[in-house]
């Protein structure tokens, strides 16, 4: 998990919390299961972004996936409410959450060294080339 139910009630106020996860009459408490579907859903949409390019799950968590998780969990607690609609606020942090996904995804954004999947590259830049020994060299075929 990238955010945790502490992280959105640092966002949401508590009686829209309560309205947003309780669908009892009258809500009365928030509702853990419905808040900890919210946040597993956030947590795949940015596994799916960083599967390839860090090795997962990610320990420990870089506070820019946590305030990520957070904006995906609660535009995802709105939506569960179909006759809602979100507040203009939660829907820009979504819309810019999904960006910042896909610039990381694409290199543009880099969430540090450790844990990264992806090949390691030389340090002075050039291409390092590893296997058996060529069958066929300059000097082997010299003559032919």
């Amino acid at each position: 998990m990238y955010c945790t139910l502490v992280d959105i009630r640092a966002t949401v106020p508590e009686n829209d919390l309560i309205q947003l996860t309780d669908d009892t009459t009258p809500p009365v408490a928030v509702n853990q299961v419905n808040v900890d579907r919210a946040i597993t859903d956030a947590g795949e949409l940015i596994d799916g972004y960083l599967r390839g390019r860090y090795t997962l799950p990610l320990s420990p968590v870089p506070g820019l996936l946590n305030t990520l998780a957070a904006d995906v969990a609660i535009y995802r607690l709105y939506a569960r409410r179909i006759k809602l609609t979100p507040p203009e606020g939660v829907t820009e942090r979504y819309k810019s959450a999904l960006k910042i996904l896909e610039q990381i995804q694409t290199d543009k954004i880099s969430l540090g060294s450790e844990g990264s999947g992806g090949a390691a590259t030389p340090e002075a830049g050039g291409a390092v080339v590893s296997g058996p020994a060529r069958l066929f060299s300059r000097d082997s075929m010299r003559g032919f």
